[in-house]
């Protein structure tokens, strides 16, 4: 766990600029000299695509699904918590 939100925060910033920089990197690839992709390359592309739709239709379910909000209970600390 995460001793503070800085430190949290700060792998996002970290894990963020990592992923930026590899989009940049593979962006840079040109498939024009390699011809055409093969059968096994165009099926884990489609399955790809097809699975982050099903990621964004389930984070959109899970969105619309709103679970019920916790009781407004004061938070105790002590020997009684």
């Amino acid at each position: 766990m995460y001793r503070s939100l800085w430190e949290l925060a700060a792998l996002v910033r970290q894990r963020n600029a990592y992923l930026a920089d590899e989009r940049q990197i593979c962006s840079q690839i040109d498939r024009t000299d390699d011809g055409p992709a093969s059968p096994v390359t165009q099926l884990r592309h489609r399955l790809g695509i097809g699975l982050i739709r099903v990621g964004h239709a389930l984070a959109g379910y899970d969105t619309a699904r709103r679970l019920p909000s916790p009781s407004a209970r004061p938070a105790t600390w002590g020997p009684s918590s």
